[in-house]
C-alpha cells in the first residue's frame, strides 16, 4: 500500500509498504520521481540525503527530515562526500571509526600541514596526515582542501561556443603562420644549423599520390602544431609497428588503414580526447599530423572503421599479439602477476556523478573488466566479461594464457574473490599463487616467531611464517558435486606494521621466495595493482563505451518511459488509499443514522479532508502523468545495461588501444627518469614536455620538431636532455611516409615563445 508521509515545498515524499513489511520511499519533484530509496537501508537513505541537496531539490534540514536524519548529520555526510569520496558514505563502522568522526581532525591536520609546508605537494601532505592521524588519506581529499575556498566557477562552453572559438583560432593560425613559410632562426644556434644542413643533403621522400604530394609540400614550408610535443610517442609505436598488428584485416580500399584509424584513436587519448564524438572537436590538420596525413579522420569515420573490424572479431587474436609483444620487448616485468578486476556499469553516453548511484545502481548487472599487470602497474593483458562470470574461472583464464605467453610457472596474486581450497589445488597443477588468508583465529599467530623486517613505503613491518592445512567444508565440496571436501598445505605469510602490532596473514603455494618477498606482493596488491585502473580512468575515461553511436540510436523506435510506470503505482496507492477512506466515512456515515454524536462528526470531518487531500494529489499525478511522454529515447535507459557481443568487441578494441597509450606513456617515463631526477614529479614533467606545441618542418628526409621554449630553467634541461636521447634512439614518423624525427627545444626565448622567424625577417 502506497502512503504519504509528508509534503515539503514541492517535494512529497510516498512510502510504498510491501506485503512483506519493506518500505521503500519515493520523493517526488514537481510530481516526477527523483530518489527513490529503501527507508530501512542506511546505506540508501544516506546517499538520497546527499543526492537531494546537491540536486538543490531542499536545504539540509529538509533532506535529514525526508531520510530520517538530523540537520547536522546531513552536513557531515556531505562534507565526508566531499573529502573522502561516496564510499565513506557506505561505511558501516560506528562510533570513533565513523568517518564523519574524524573528518574534522582530518581538515585540521591538513590545513595545519598545508600552512606549515605550502611548497609540499598533495601526496606529500597526505603521507605525512596518515602518519600523524593512523588512517589512509587520499591526494585527492588534500587537493579538495586545498582548493576549497576558490571561488572559480566552471562555464561549460556549448557547440556553438566552440565552433566560433575553433574560427576565429583557424583565422589566427591562417594569418600569422600558413601562408609564410618558415624558417629557422641560427643567429644563437651554430650547432642546430649544421643539423639542419646535414639534413637538407638527404635525398626527400617521394609521393606516391595527390594527397601525399600535398602533405609533402606543406612540410617543406613548415607550419606550427599545437600537438608537436606528441610526436614523442612515435618512438614506442615505432617498437610495437601497429601496421603489423593490422595488416592481416581485410580492408576494402577505405581511405585510412585501420592501423590508422587506431593511430587517431591513440593519439586522441594522449592528448585528452574522451570519447570518439570529441574528435570533431580538434583541428583535424593538427592531429593529422601525428597519424603522418594531411588530416586525421573524423568522428563519424572512426566509429564506422572501428565497427567494420569489430566484425572480424580479432580483438582475442590482438590482445593475444600485443601481451607477445610486450614479454618479447621487456615492458612486462615477468616475476609476479596481479590479477584483479573493474565493475564497467556505465558506457558514457552522458557524464554521471559518481555521488549519485544509488547502492541499486551500484549492483546492477554490467560487465567485468580483469587486467593482469604486472609489478610496476604495467598492464599484460585484459579479458572482459559478463560480471555473472565467478572471479575463479577468470583466474585460471588469465593463468592458462600467461603459460601460453612463455611463463611456464606463473606466480598469480588475487584478492579474496578467488579464495577457494579446491580451486587452489586445481589451480597448482599449473601455477603458484598468493592472497589473503581467510578463517585464520588470532590464536593460531600468537605463537608465530617474526624473523625479519621488510620496509615498504615509509612503513616497516615484521615477517614471519608457519605453515598449514586448510580444508573446505563438507557441505561446500557437496553444493559442488563431490564427495570429499578438499585439503591442501600452504604456507601462512604475516607481516604487521612494527607499531600497530595487528598481524595480517596471507596463503601462498610458493615454497621458495622468501617470506618477505611474498608480503611485499600482497602490499603492492594494495598499490600498484589497484593504481592502474585509478590512473588509467583518470588519464584515458576508461568506463567510456564507443560500441553507442548516440546519432544513429536518437533513430531508433522509443521505449517505454519508466517515470511512467513508477507514477501510475503512485497513483494506483493513492486510489487504494481513498477506497479505503470512503468505506471509512460510509461505516461512520451508517453509525449516524442510528445515533448523533459529536464524535464521530468529528471523525467524519477529519476523514473527509484526508479524501480532499489525496484527491487533489491524484489530481496533481494525473495531470503530470498527461505531460510527461510515455515514451523515451533508448539513449536514456541505456547506462548499466550489459553489452552485446558486438558491442563488447569494439569496447575491447578501444581499450586495447588504451592499453597501447598507458604502455607508451610509460615507456616514456622510464627513458625520462634518466633525464630528469627529481622523482616526485617525473610524470607531470614528462606530460608538460610531450604536451608542448611547436613547429614541424621537413628538412630532405627528416622532419624537425621544434618545441617552444620552457620558462622553467630545470625543467628545460630535463627536456633538452630528452630530445638527445630520443635522438640518439633514430624515431620515425610511423605513417604512409616514414620520416626520421628530430626533436629540439628552442633556446631563444628572445623570439617569442616559440624560437622561430618568419622567412621574410631572415633574409
Amino acid at each position: 500500500m502506497i502512503i504519504k508521509t509528508e509534503k515539503i515545498g514541492k517535494l512529497s515524499v510516498w512510502t510504498d509498504y510491501s506485503p512483506k513489511g519493506k518500505s521503500t520511499k519515493t520523493v517526488y519533484f514537481d510530481y516526477r520521481p527523483v530518489v527513490n530509496f529503501d527507508a530501512d537501508n542506511l546505506k540508501e537513505r544516506r546517499l538520497a540525503a546527499v543526492q537531494l541537496v546537491e540536486l538543490d531539490h531542499c536545504n539540509q534540514k529538509q533532506a535529514g527530515r525526508i531520510c530520517g536524519f538530523h540537520r547536522n548529520t546531513v552536513f557531515k555526510l556531505l562534507r565526508t562526500k566531499s573529502l573522502l569520496g561516496i564510499e565513506a558514505l557506505i561505511k558501516d563502522e560506528r562510533g570513533p571509526k565513523a568517518p564523519w568522526k574524524y573528518v574534522g581532525k582530518i581538515r585540521e591536520t591538513v590545513k595545519e600541514l598545508l600552512r606549515k609546508y605550502p611548497e609540499w605537494t598533495d601526496d606529500t601532505i597526505a603521507h605525512k596526515a596518515a602518519e600523524q592521524l593512523e588512517t589512509s588519506i587520499s591526494r585527492s581529499a588534500v587537493a579538495r582542501i586545498r582548493t576549497e575556498k576558490d571561488n572559480l566557477k566552471y562555464t561549460r562552453l556549448w557547440k556553438k561556443d566552440l565552433r566560433e572559438l575553433a574560427k576565429i583560432a583557424d583565422s589566427i593560425d591562417l594569418k600569422q603562420h600558413d601562408e609564410r613559410q618558415l624558417a629557422f632562426n641560427f643567429d644563437d644556434d651554430p650547432e642546430f644549423k649544421r643539423q639542419v644542413e646535414d639534413f637538407a643533403k638527404e635525398e626527400p621522400p617521394k609521393p606516391k599520390s595527390a594527397t601525399d604530394k600535398d602533405f609533402l609540400e606543406r612540410f617543406r614550408e613548415g607550419q606550427r602544431n599545437v600537438f608537436a610535443g606528441m610526436l614523442f610517442h612515435h618512438l614506442f609505436l615505432q617498437e610495437v609497428d601497429l601496421r603489423a598488428a593490422f595488416d592481416y584485416l581485410p580492408s576494402a580500399n577505405n581511405t585510412y588503414d585501420h592501423y590508422e584509424i587506431c593511430q587517431a584513436i591513440f593519439f586522441g587519448l594522449q592528448i585528452g580526447l574522451t570519447s570518439i564524438e570529441a574528435h570533431k572537436l580538434v583541428n583535424s590538420g593538427d592531429l593529422g599530423v601525428l597519424v603522418g596525413r594531411t588530416s586525421s579522420p573524423d568522428e563519424a569515420s572512426i566509429r564506422r572503421r572501428l565497427k567494420e573490424m569489430a566484425e572480424y572479431q580479432p580483438a582475442e587474436d590482438l590482445i593475444d599479439y600485443f601481451a607477445n609483444l610486450f614479454l618479447e620487448k621487456g615492458f612486462i616485468d615477468t616475476e609476479v602477476f596481479f590479477i584483479d578486476g573493474h565493475f564497467l556499469p556505465y558506457y558514457g553516453l552522458q557524464v554521471l556523478a559518481k555521488g549519485y548511484f544509488t547502492v541499486r545502481r551500484l549492483a546492477m548487472k554490467g560487465n567485468e573488466i580483469y587486467a593482469v599487470t604486472d609489478l610496476s602497474g604495467r598492464p599484460l593483458f585484459f579479458i572482459t566479461e559478463n560480471c555473472d562470470i565467478d572471479f575463479r574461472p577468470i583466474i585460471e583464464k588469465a593463468a592458462e594464457k600467461i603459460i601460453s605467453l612463455g611463463i611456464r610457472r606463473p606466480l598469480l596474486v588475487f584478492d579474496r574473490g578467488g579464495y577457494g581450497v579446491y580451486f587452489f589445488s586445481h589451480l597448482l597443477s599449473r601455477a603458484d599463487f598468493v592472497t589473503w588468508a581467510k578463517y585464520m583465529k588470532k590464536e593460531e599467530l600468537e605463537d608465530l616467531q617474526y624473523t625479519s623486517c621488510l620496509r615498504f613505503r615509509d612503513k616497516k613491518y615484521l615477517i614471519g611464517e608457519k605453515r598449514k592445512f586448510i580444508r573446505e567444508s563438507i557441505s561446500t565440496a557437496q553444493k559442488e558435486g563431490r564427495k570429499d571436501p578438499a585439503c591442501l598445505e600452504v604456507r601462512v605469510v604475516v607481516f604487521k606494521e612494527l607499531n600497530s602490532g595487528t598481524p595480517i596473514a596471507v596463503y601462498t603455494s610458493d615454497r621458495e621466495k622468501p617470506a618477505g618477498d611474498i608480503a611485499y606482493y600482497m602490499l603492492s596488491r594494495w598499490g600498484e595493482s589497484e593504481n592502474f585502473f585509478k590512473e588509467i580512468i583518470s588519464l584515458y575515461n576508461f568506463n567510456y563505451h564507443p560500441g553507442y553511436d548516440i546519432k544513429a540510436l536518437e533513430e531508433q523506435p522509443l521505449v517505454d518511459n519508466p517515470e511512467v510506470k513508477t507514477i501510475k503505482k503512485t497513483i494506483k496507492g493513492i486510489k487504494q488509499k481513498i477506497g479505503n477512506l470512503v468505506f471509512e466515512r460510509q461505516q461512520i456515515e451508517n453509525k449516524l443514522e442510528n445515533r448523533k454524536d459529536v464524535r464521530l462528526y468529528q471523525k467524519l470531518d477529519k476523514l473527509q479532508k484526508e479524501i480532499d487531500e489525496f484527491n487533489n494529489e491524484l489530481s496533481n499525478f494525473t495531470v503530470k502523468l498527461k505531460e510527461i511522454p510515455e515514451k523515451v529515447p533508448i539513449i536514456d535507459l541505456l547506462q548499466g545495461k550489459p553489452m552485446n557481443r558486438a558491442e563488447l568487441e569494439r569496447k575491447k578494441l578501444y581499450d586495447l588501444i588504451q592499453m597501447i597509450a598507458f604502455h607508451s606513456r610509460e615507456y616514456l617515463i622510464q627513458l625520462f627518469r634518466s633525464c630528469y631526477k627529481d622523482t616526485r614529479d617525473v610524470k607531470q614533467v614528462l606530460t608538460k614536455i610531450t604536451k608542448l606545441p611547436g613547429y614541424v618542418k621537413l628538412m630532405g628526409k627528416t622532419l624537425i620538431v621544434l618545441l617552444d621554449w620552457i620558462e622553467d630553467k630545470k625543467h628545460r634541461e630535463a627536456a633538452v636532455k630528452f630530445c638527445h636521447l630520443i635522438n640518439s634512439m633514430n624515431p620515425k614518423l610511423q605513417g604512409r611516409m616514414e620520416f626520421n624525427l628530430f626533436f629540439r627545444v628552442s633556446s631563444v626565448p628572445q623570439i617569442g615563445a616559440f624560437g622561430v622567424k618568419e622567412a621574410h625577417d631572415l633574409f
